[in-house]
């Protein structure tokens, strides 16, 4: 009788125990997930009200992030291409030196020296012009996966040309040997010595800078290319100038300096070489701005990164003080529940008296 008794008792209420039990068991490994995770759910949906406004700040997260990255490619680019257009602009300088030494000193040993020495430049030129960051030729703009160079500048077609254009000075003027090579230098075709790409005229190829993504429908161009114009309505291509130049000093150590034109001729390399200079500078100075530009830039997004990443943390991130809080109530909860649970099977007839 008193075993019929206790097993009515406990059947009468131990469906309602065991429910709750399970509950408290459910929103123990909740809470106890939600403090290893440090987020409220492991789903949007687990979010209740929450989630559309998750949904909404995450995507914008990514693609800010995605800016940020632009930006910082972007920076990485610009400083390898600083630094290679640093060591052209002492090419150039080590020219102008060379001219200035054949100016006041015109002698067979001078010009054979300042030849030798230009041709050289004129392969280290081209590699720096095939500078690469990453798997990107950072002087080919928007055509970066194709050598702005095509071919060794000392051994091209148009180093030929240039050099059967200077050997002519004998028999003509240096304003002449001058003019031809300009017009040869500004006109190359594909290949010749440039890729298809930058074989354009400098304010074509300064439109053909690379274009990033930097915000929403903000695009920025940054970085140079090879045959570009110090700025884009310059008529003439620093770069091109400055190998025009190149070629023709290592065109002079076969020639005679007895030649009486050859001063007029060094007259007006370093007249080329004065803009040459001039025309690296401002683009040194022009991708500076840039680069100021892409500091300033980043900094901002961070800014938003910063903001979106703290309100969708008020939405996902759990109160670690709060759920510890919860896990201990619940646990004391629990642990009343088993008990009841227990002392309930163990109760008889006279429990109940």
């Amino acid at each position: 009788m008193t075993g019929i008794i206790s097993s009515f008792g406990f059947g009468g209420v131990s469906a309602q125990l065991i429910l709750g039990v399970q509950n408290l068991s459910h929103s123990q490994d909740a809470l106890q997930l939600e403090t290893a995770t440090g987020v409220r759910a492991s789903s949007y949906a687990d979010l209740g009200a929450s989630r559309t406004q998750a949904l909404a700040l995450q995507p914008a997260i990514t693609q800010i992030s995605a800016w940020k990255s632009n930006v910082t490619n972007a920076q990485n680019t610009l400083t390898t291409t600083q630094t290679a257009l640093t060591q052209i602009s002492s090419i150039a300088e080590n020219l102008t030196s060379s001219l200035s030494t054949l100016g006041s000193t015109l002698s067979y040993s001078t010009l054979t020296t300042a030849a030798t020495a230009a041709q050289s430049a004129l392969t280290t030129l081209g590699n720096l012009l095939n500078t690469k960051q990453g798997d990107s030729y950072v002087f080919a703009g928007q055509q970066n996966t194709v050598a702005p160079v095509s071919t060794d500048l000392g051994t091209s077609e148009l180093s030929s040309q240039i050099s059967q254009a200077v050997s002519q000075l004998a028999s003509t003027s240096a304003a002449d040997v001058l003019s031809t090579t300009q017009t040869l230098v500004d006109n190359t075709t594909a290949d010749q010595p440039f890729s298809a790409s930058v074989s354009s005229s400098p304010d074509e190829a300064y439109q053909q800078k690379t274009q990033i993504v930097v915000g929403q429908a903000e695009t920025v161009s940054v970085g140079m290319v090879a045959t570009q114009g110090a700025t884009s309505t310059s008529t003439s291509s620093p770069i091109r100038d400055l190998m025009r130049n190149l070629m023709v000093v290592a065109s002079l150590g076969s020639s005679s300096t007895s030649t009486s034109d050859y001063p007029n001729l060094i007259a007006g390399l370093q007249s080329s070489m004065d803009k040459v200079t001039t025309g690296l500078g401002d683009m040194s100075g022009l991708m500076g701005v840039q680069q100021n530009s892409l500091t300033g830039q980043s900094s901002m997004l961070a800014q938003m990164s910063s903001a979106l990443t703290t309100q969708l943390g008020q939405v996902k991130d759990a109160d670690l003080a709060q759920v510890s809080t919860q896990v201990t109530d619940t646990n004391n909860q629990l642990q009343a529940s088993y008990s009841l649970i227990a002392d309930m099977k163990s109760m008889t007839l006279a429990s109940y008296l």
